[in-house]
């Protein structure tokens, strides 16, 4: 029997260790290089980010190992996921970062990583398991790439599939060879319209048009998959782009906000930072700290009583990401 709620995500086994530590938003995420040798026309990559040596911790950008820690520590994550591009090709960073996380936060801290498996050699799985890497999941494009699935299943990995719903792929052939070859799971994703593929995505058919950024055509095939290996034995789990957008990026901004935020921070419902910048000729250092002389920041839940009792001269609303990125000002 599948599990879970066709709008937001079904499976028919188990999850996968790592996607349940997404649900509760307490998954990191590591991007550690944009750099690809594949150019899949739904990669939702941002133009920002895609095909350039570029880091992110999260939303944050990452300049060395630390920015992850840091970050990690944060928002009390309890692990992490690895993607870009492909980490295969920065290697050496990734190995040392997965050393770094298992060091810092334990062995429990479950790390995973995304791969198209063009660059995988035997030495680069015998390095991330020895990291100690949990879970590799491949985006296997091209014949050749399932060569590096056989050998990751060999070198004693967990091994997964991640591949988007799309005509593409005959899913017929990838779920019988998945299983015969020893791997765990296959993940199937929602299409997601963004602005850098938004052209190739429309010309096959591909608007966003479920959810926020998602596309209907895409997530029917997906529900179709699922229903038609309910009964598999295999494990099989949809994720919907409405699931990643409003559940899992959500959860994990309100868990970071919980762990890191200042008294004079306020939670919106969307999981974004909420605080108020106050003119005013009173002395308010007990309601938060003074940017300047007569500005000070505190809790929007505040002004009234602040008004009632101080009189202000201005008040300006600011809304922002856990990571400092400012959403609206009013």
């Amino acid at each position: 029997m599948l599990k879970g709620n066709p709008e937001t995500g079904l499976y028919n086994r188990d999850l996968p260790k790592g996607c349940e530590f997404c649900r509760l938003g307490g998954k990191l995420v590591v991007f550690v290089t944009g750099e690809c040798g594949d150019d899949c026309y739904y990669c939702p990559v941002s133009f920002e980010r895609f095909g350039k040596p570029v880091s992110y911790a999260n939303e944050r950008r990452a300049t060395d190992l630390e920015d992850y820690l840091q970050e990690a520590y944060r928002m009390g994550a309890l692990g992490a996921g690895i993607t870009g591009g492909d980490p295969i090709l920065a290697i050496d960073r990734t190995v040392e970062l997965i050393e770094r996380f298992k060091a810092y936060f334990g062995p429990e801290f479950h790390v995973h990583l995304y791969t198209t498996g063009r660059y995988v050699n035997l030495d680069a799985l015998r390095e991330l398991k020895r990291a100690g890497l949990d879970e590799i999941r491949f985006h296997p494009i091209k014949e050749v790439y399932w060569k590096a699935v056989e050998k990751a299943v060999k070198v004693g990995l967990t091994v997964g599939l991640e591949v988007p719903a799309v005509e593409d792929f005959n899913f017929d052939e990838l779920v019988k060879r998945a299983k015969e070859l020893g791997v765990k799971f296959v993940n199937i994703n929602e299409l997601e319209v963004t602005p850098r593929n938004a052209v190739f995505m429309r010309a096959r058919g591909h608007l966003a048009d479920h959810g926020l950024a998602g596309s209907s055509k895409s997530h029917e095939l997906a529900l179709s998959l699922l229903r038609a290996y309910e009964s598999y034995d295999l494990s099989l789990h949809y994720c919907t782009s409405l699931y990643k957008d409003v559940v899992e990026t959500r959860n994990r901004f309100i868990r970071t906000f919980r762990i890191s935020s200042f008294p004079f921070e306020d939670l919106n419902p969307e999981g974004t930072v909420v605080r108020a910048i106050v003119r005013t000729n009173a002395d308010l250092s007990d309601y938060g700290p003074k940017l300047e002389e007569g500005t000070y920041v505190v809790s929007p839940s505040l002004l009234e009583e602040i008004k009632t009792k101080y009189g202000v001269q201005e008040v300006k609303i600011i809304e922002e990401l856990p990571s400092g990125l400012k959403v609206t000002e009013s």
